[in-house]
């Protein structure tokens, strides 16, 4: 890979759904399958065993079937440690319920390890995060807090109908779910916890 990671906006392309709009990124990671839904990939990591475009002319990581990971954790992690900092997702929504829970997993360890992450998906953009979070978004748009852990301290949200001061939401309640957007620009501040931010299209 290059020189210069931590600059780069790394886009990671998952087997889930495809993705109808522009995939942004300076490297473009092709996660086995994944690497059908994009034109142009820079790296492809998987065991090929979904895949189905023959992979040339880029670097791979090939892995083994049988293992205790999945392709996406795998990739994940060798952008953890090749000092990545920013990563968006693609694919994360679609297909086998596990597969997205486990996706979102992958999202939280990136942000356990100080990555920026935003999946875009067709129906919504999930943003998620343990820190302040400042986005722009259309006015009048439903968006929702979901923790992800399951104790949040939300500092303040602001550019929302109903904002929250110094509040403290659960993984097992629906109290921030179905909100809207009452700016064109959404302020978000977490003491604890990570939490996604869902902006609905």
């Amino acid at each position: 890979m290059e020189n210069n990671k931590i600059k780069k906006v790394v886009a990671v392309v998952l087997n889930g759904e495809k993705y109808y709009d522009e995939i942004v990124g300076d490297i473009i990671v092709g996660v086995d399958g994944g690497a059908d839904k994009v034109n142009k990939i820079h790296l492809f990591v998987g065991d090929k065993d979904s895949v189905k475009k023959d992979i040339q002319g880029v670097e791979q990581i090939l892995l083994n079937v049988d293992k205790d990971e999945t392709d996406g954790e795998i990739a994940v992690k060798y952008l953890i440690e090749n000092g990545y900092s920013k990563i968006n997702f693609y694919g994360v929504n679609g297909g086998r319920l596990d597969h997205i829970l486990a996706n979102l997993s992958i999202m939280a360890q990136c942000v356990e390890a100080g990555i920026q992450v935003t999946a875009y998906c067709n129906d919504c953009d999930i943003y998620m995060t343990n820190k302040n979070l400042d986005i722009n978004i259309k006015k009048n748009s439903i968006v929702s807090l979901s923790p992800f852990t399951d104790k949040v301290h939300i500092i303040s949200l602001e550019g929302v109908r109903w904002q929250l001061n110094n509040e403290y939401i659960y993984k097992n309640l629906t109290r921030t779910l179905s909100n809207i957007a009452t700016d064109n620009k959404i302020r978000l501040c977490v003491d604890f916890g990570i939490v996604m931010l869902i902006v609905n299209k």
